[in-house]
C-alpha cells in the first residue's frame, strides 16, 4: 500500500521541505488528523483502544489529540470581489463586467469592496488587485476595468498556498470517497497519453485551457443566480489541471 502511495507522498514532499516545514511538525500534525479519520470510520462505542489500534498511536496520544479540531477554511474576499464583478447585475452590462469609477457610491469598485468586507479597506484590495494583474485602473479618470475572469494570487504568496490547499483537499476527499465506496461517486475524469511532441502537447493544453475557462465561467455564473434566488446550505468545488512533464525528467 506505501509504494502505491509514493505518487502522492513525492510532490507533498517536496512542497513541505520547499515551504521549510520539518518533518517532526509534519508528523505531529499528522497525528490528529489520523484521529478524526479514524473517529469518521468507527461505528458504534468509540474508545482510546480502539482507535489506538486503528492508527498505531499510544492511547495517551489519542486523549491529547483529540482535542485537536482541524482549521476550518477561510473565505477569500478578492476572489469572491471578483465573482461579484462577473455575475451580479448591479456590476455587469450585457453579460460582461462593466469599468467601475474607483470611489462613490454603486456601482464602484468601493461599493463592491464593501460588499465583501467591511473591515478591509477597499484601498488595500485595489492594490493587490493591480500587484496580481487582476485589474487596471486609469489614474486620470479613476476607473477600473477588470483584466481576469478570476483572482490569481502572486507565485509563493500565503493567499495561493491557500488555493493550493483547498482544491488539492476537495480533490483528494472526493477520490478518497469513491474509493471508499461512495454510494454516489464524486465525477473524477482525467485524460493521459505519452510519447507526444512538446509542441502537440502544447496546442492540447491551450485548447484544454479555453475549453474549462468557458465551462467554469458557465457554472460560475449559474451558480451566483441560484444562490441569490435561493440560498441554502450546500457547497460544491470543480477544477481542473493539465501537467505535462519531460518523460525523461521524472
Amino acid at each position: 500500500m506505501m509504494d502505491i502511495l509514493d505518487a502522492l507522498f513525492a510532490p507533498l514532499a517536496r512542497f513541505l521541505v520547499a515551504r521549510g516545514v520539518l518533518f517532526t511538525d509534519f508528523a505531529e500534525r499528522m497525528k490528529s488528523h489520523y484521529v478524526q479519520a479514524a473517529r469518521s470510520l468507527t461505528d458504534g462505542k468509540i474508545t482510546d483502544s480502539r482507535l489506538s489500534v486503528m492508527t498505531g498511536l499510544q492511547r495517551r496520544d489519542i486523549t491529547r489529540l483529540k482535542a485537536i479540531a482541524p482549521h476550518e477554511a477561510r473565505p477569500n474576499h478578492l476572489a469572491r470581489l471578483v465573482a461579484l464583478w462577473l455575475n451580479d447585475p448591479a456590476y455587469t452590462e450585457d453579460g460582461q463586467p462593466r469599468a467601475l469609477p474607483k470611489n462613490g457610491p454603486a456601482p464602484s469598485l468601493e461599493a463592491l469592496a464593501r460588499e465583501v468586507r467591511r473591515d478591509v479597506h477597499a484601498r488595500t484590495m485595489l492594490d493587490t488587485l493591480l500587484e496580481t494583474g487582476t485589474v487596471a485602473l486609469d489614474p486620470e479618470a479613476q476607473i477600473v476595468r477588470l483584466l481576469q475572469h478570476s483572482y490569481q494570487p502572486l507565485a509563493g504568496s500565503e493567499e495561493q498556498i491557500d488555493y493550493l490547499t483547498r482544491n488539492m483537499g476537495d480533490h483528494l476527499r472526493a477520490a478518497t470517497e469513491n474509493v471508499l465506496g461512495r454510494a454516489d461517486p464524486h465525477f473524477e475524469r482525467a485524460v493521459h497519453y505519452s510519447g507526444l511532441s512538446a509542441a502537440d502537447v502544447a496546442a492540447l493544453e491551450a485548447e484544454y485551457r479555453e475549453g474549462q475557462m468557458a465551462l467554469f465561467e458557465e457554472i460560475s455564473r449559474k451558480a451566483a443566480a441560484l444562490k441569490k434566488a435561493a440560498p441554502g446550505g450546500h457547497r460544491f468545488r470543480v477544477g481542473g489541471y493539465f501537467y505535462q512533464t519531460d518523460e525523461g525528467q521524472e
